[in-house]
């Protein structure tokens, strides 16, 4: 990371570390402090993708959709959105939240964390409700209830895959904007398909195809993982 960050200057490196034991506060701090980073540094900036490293993020088609909206949108959060969640009543589980921190019997509607997209006002917006904000909850549910506090509504993208990895497919890969949980092999052979271009030639037909085939291997891939976890239990 060091090398990365010396030879292209394009890493913000946070130098606080982030304890194991706290690592819920921690990470929620990381992200603040990158939106404030934003907010000084990148003004300029129209839209931001907040994403982890395992995912791959399609810029391209991403770049394409923003520059096809016929307005240039504001309080734009957009993602894949996670409806009505149950806040977690059980405190012997993680993020267990009590009634009397939290009384709503759903969560607000946010986008799932992996990856997703706010415009700059957004930003903005959100960072000055996360002032006082320090519930035992993920980063992504956090933002979502900044955007609430900010009077912000999620929009909903199905290209976004949220949490889930999606069976690689050129094709599916060359229309959906993320896909979370890629190894560094097939985060490889994805940028080789579809960095430089290669993969952007599929025809409607061929999308279309290609995203029943993933949904479909998705789908058994999850099954599979259930049934080992069965298995072991």
């Amino acid at each position: 990371m060091r090398e990365e960050s010396a030879r292209y200057g394009d890493i913000v490196q946070f130098k606080g570390g982030v304890s194991s034991g706290d690592w819920q506060r921690g990470h929620w701090e990381q992200v603040k402090m990158s939106l404030r980073w934003i907010l000084l540094f990148c003004p300029q900036a129209r839209f931001i993708v907040l994403s982890e490293d395992s995912v791959y993020l399609n810029l391209p088609a991403l770049t394409t959709y923003l520059l096809g909206l016929r307005t240039n949108p504001d309080d734009l959060y957009l993602g894949r959105v996670i409806h009505r969640a149950a806040p977690e009543r059980n405190p012997d589980k993680s993020y267990y939240l009590p009634y009397q921190v939290y009384p709503d019997k759903c969560l607000p509607d946010y986008c799932s964390g992996p990856a997703f997209l706010l415009s700059q006002d957004v930003v903005r917006k959100v960072y000055v409700a996360a002032e006082d904000l320090s519930l035992p909850l993920p980063s992504d549910v956090l933002i979502g209830l900044c955007a609430r506090r900010a009077g912000v509504v999620a929009t909903h993208s199905a290209r976004f895959s949220g949490d889930r990895h999606i069976r690689y497919n050129p094709c599916c890969y060359d229309f959906l904007f993320s896909s979370a949980g890629m190894g560094v092999g097939l985060m490889g052979v994805a940028w080789q398909d579809l960095g430089a271009g290669k993969g952007r030639g599929c025809g409607m037909l061929e999308t279309y195809y290609s995203l029943v085939v993933c949904k479909a291997m998705t789908y058994l891939d999850k099954l599979s993982f259930l049934n080992n976890n069965n298995t072991q239990g």
